[in-house]
């Protein structure tokens, strides 16, 4: 392999983590204090589509 080739593989490998670490400090999002649930499913579905939020339902059981 060539010495410019040599040069190309590690400018494009930096290129890649640069992306990489921009990327994942641009990705994060402030943690909210807390998860407020609500077990009433009526209320949680009235509520999530007023805020125009998605609705997690988790299931179980002690069969």
């Amino acid at each position: 392999m060539s010495a410019r080739a040599r040069g190309w593989n590690w400018a494009a490998g930096a290129l890649a983590v640069s992306i990489l670490a921009v990327g994942c400090t641009q990705a994060k999002k402030s943690v909210p204090a807390g998860i407020a649930w609500n077990e009433a499913f009526d209320a949680g579905i009235t509520d999530a589509q007023a805020r125009h939020r998605p609705v997690l339902l988790d299931f179980y059981t002690d069969w």
